[in-house]
Parts: C-alpha cells; sequence; structure tokens
C-alpha cells in the first residue's frame, strides 16, 4: 500500500483514553442532558453571525495585547479567523467523543508548539469565555434559559480550557524531553569525536592517556600485570615526501586496522601522535605481551600496503614497557617510547624491551 501511515491519534499519545475523558466530563457536570442543552445554545446563541460577531471580537482585544499582538504577526489573521469559527462551530458538539477531545487536544499542542506563554493562553480562553456570555446575554431573553445556557457555557470552557491546558504542559514536556534527547545526542556524537582519532579510527591520544591512567590505578591496586607498547613506522616521512601526505593519511588508516587485527577483543590502540601508536595490554603476562607485539610487527611487514596503485613495504619498530611499583603514565611512557628508540637504532622492523 502507497498511502501514508496515519499519525498516533494526541488523544493516545498522551495518555487521554475513554476512562480519564469519561472522568472530565463527570467532574465537570456534562451529561446527556448537556446534548440537548447544547443544540439550544448553537441554535438561539452560536449562530453564523454571532460567531463571526465574537471572532472579530476576539481577534480585536487580542491584538492589543502587545505580546499578542507579536506573536500574531508571524501568521495570517483571516486564517486563524476562518480555523477560530470552525472552533466555535464545533463548540460542545458531540463533547463526549474521543473525536471532540482530538480537535480540542490539538489546539493545545498547536499553541504549545509556537510558544504561547501559558499565562496568555489561559486568558484568552477567558476572554473567549466573556464573549460567548456576552452574546447569550443579548440573544437570550428567559431567565431561566439563560441561566441554563450560562451554567452550560461555563462548563463547556472549562472543558476545553481543562484538556488544552494539559495536553499544552505534556507537549512542551515532550518537547523538552527531545530536547534533552537531541542534547545527549550531541554529547554522544562530541565524545566519539574526543574519544576516536579522525583519521584512523582508533582512540584519541586524550582518551588514550585517560584510559592508560585508569589501567595504571588498577594495577596498582590489583598486583595484575599491565604492558605498553609504543608502535613507530619506520621511513614514514618518506612515504608523505614522495607521495604525498593523502597516500601517508591512507596508509596511516591501513596500519592502524592491522594493529586493531593483532589485537585481542579487550586491548586497546590509540593514536599518540603522528605515524606513533601505543597498544595497552591490561592483565598480561611479559610473554604474551611480547608476543601480541611480535604478531603486530609480523601484520604490518608481511604484505605491503595497496594504497593510490602502490604496493609499499613498510616496518614499524616497538618499544614494550612493563607496569613497575610507582610508575605513573609519564614515566611508563617514557620507557616505552626509549624501548623503541633503541629498536630504531637496533635495525628496525622490530621489538625491543625496556
Amino acid at each position: 500500500m502507497s498511502a501514508r501511515k496515519a499519525a498516533t491519534p494526541l488523544c493516545d499519545q498522551f495518555g487521554l483514553d475513554a476512562g480519564w475523558r469519561e472522568a472530565q466530563l463527570s467532574l465537570i457536570g456534562l451529561n446527556d442532558h448537556s446534548r440537548e442543552h447544547t443544540r439550544l445554545l448553537h441554535d438561539r446563541v452560536l449562530t453564523a453571525e454571532v460567531i463571526t460577531w465574537i471572532v472579530d471580537r476576539f481577534y480585536e482585544q487580542l491584538l492589543r495585547h502587545q505580546q499578542a499582538a507579536q506573536i500574531l504577526s508571524s501568521f495570517d489573521v483571516d486564517h486563524l479567523k476562518h480555523k477560530q469559527v470552525a472552533y466555535f462551530r464545533e463548540f460542545g458538539v458531540r463533547f463526549g467523543e474521543a473525536g471532540y477531545f482530538e480537535s480540542r487536544a490539538r489546539v493545545g499542542v498547536a499553541h504549545a508548539r509556537v510558544g504561547v506563554p501559558l499565562s496568555l493562553y489561559l486568558e484568552s480562553f477567558g476572554m473567549m469565555q466573556c464573549l460567548i456570555l456576552e452574546a447569550l446575554m443579548k440573544q437570550v431573553q428567559d431567565a431561566g434559559e439563560r441561566e441554563l445556557l450560562t451554567r452550560l457555557v461555563l462548563r463547556l470552557t472549562t472543558l476545553d480550557i481543562a484538556l488544552a491546558t494539559e495536553v499544552y504542559h505534556r507537549a512542551r514536556l515532550e518537547d523538552m524531553d527531545r530536547s534533552l534527547k537531541h542534547l545527549q545526542l550531541e554529547q554522544k556524537l562530541l565524545r566519539r569525536q574526543v574519544e576516536r582519532d579522525a583519521l584512523t579510527g582508533v582512540s584519541s591520544r586524550t582518551s588514550l592517556l585517560h584510559e592508560l591512567r585508569g589501567a595504571i590505578a588498577r594495577a596498582a591496586k590489583t598486583g595484575q600485570p599491565l604492558s605498553l607498547v609504543m608502535v613507530d613506522l619506520d621511513h614514514f616521512k618518506e612515504v608523505n615526501d614522495r607521495h604525498g601526505h593523502l597516500v601517508g593519511d591512507k596508509v596511516l588508516r591501513e596500519v592502524a586496522s592491522r594493529i586493531k587485527a593483532a589485537l585481542r577483543e579487550f586491548d586497546m590502540v590509540g593514536r599518540y601522535g603522528g605515524e606513533e601508536f601505543v597498544v595497552l595490554l591490561e592483565d598480561t603476562s611479559p610473554h604474551t605481551a611480547l608476543q601480541i607485539a611480535e604478531r603486530i610487527r609480523t601484520r604490518i611487514a608481511s604484505e605491503p600496503i595497496h594504497v593510490a596503485g602502490l604496493d609499499l613495504d613498510l616496518t614499524i619498530s616497538q618499544g614494550l614497557a612493563r607496569y613497575q611499583d610507582g610508575d605513573d603514565s609519564r614515566s611508563l611512557l617514557e620507557r616505552a617510547d626509549a624501548a623503541m628508540y633503541r629498536a630504531k637504532q637496533a635495525g628496525r622492523n622490530c621489538v625491543v624491551e625496556a
């Protein structure tokens, strides 16, 4: 079917079910007799001519209010008057049906969405109520009938005010919840940007150092072994100089991918800077840490990196340092870095332990 799925009714969306609607009618005092009185109200008072008079007076008074006039300046007042006429034609008609509640709920949502202050919203309802009663006093001469219809108008306007205000509040809360979720999503995206290196997709330097401090604290507390591997591409400057930085960037992405492929699920790799990566190995024995470092080295050196029609043979030099009592992140990184430079001096494409 190509027909668009109908939107969820507002009454269902806001939980205004049949039980809630029946409770409102009972509390306000609207019953079967009120339906007969509503027909009389429309026959005697809310004629087309009187409705037009009420709507014109309503907007005349609204436009004298500075805040209301400012809000209305963004809308076609003639169109709003047309909708207000339709509102009065339905006033109280079939008040017990779900459709009546739905139409009134839409009014509350519309005012909430455009940011009409609740105080102004309620004042407008009060003004509308006064105008209906004023018209009633002019149109109905019989005292008993006038009293009966006055009570009906007060009950119907009370129902409209209660329903519109309820939905107004719920719509504002829904908007606030939506805004909060949007803000949380933005924060999550920003957090991901901080946590991930934009070029390679591995952890950023900031995230890496944060995790390293946590790992050191855990190792100091539990006595579990902790190793750190400093990884540096050999002769990477030549790649950039010969082939350009775009090729160099692609090489870094591929190297990062191969390092991740060589690690266990719970190991961490981050880009420390330039062509340097750091691998964090928690709860890992010295023997296993050396095996992982060798596996990383083999992954890089065993197969050329295919990029931009080139086959580049690259190697890495690695320094492996183990946590010792009293280490902090700086001292551990310095030892791994010094070991990595000794690997360079030893001919590159190897692992040197600190």
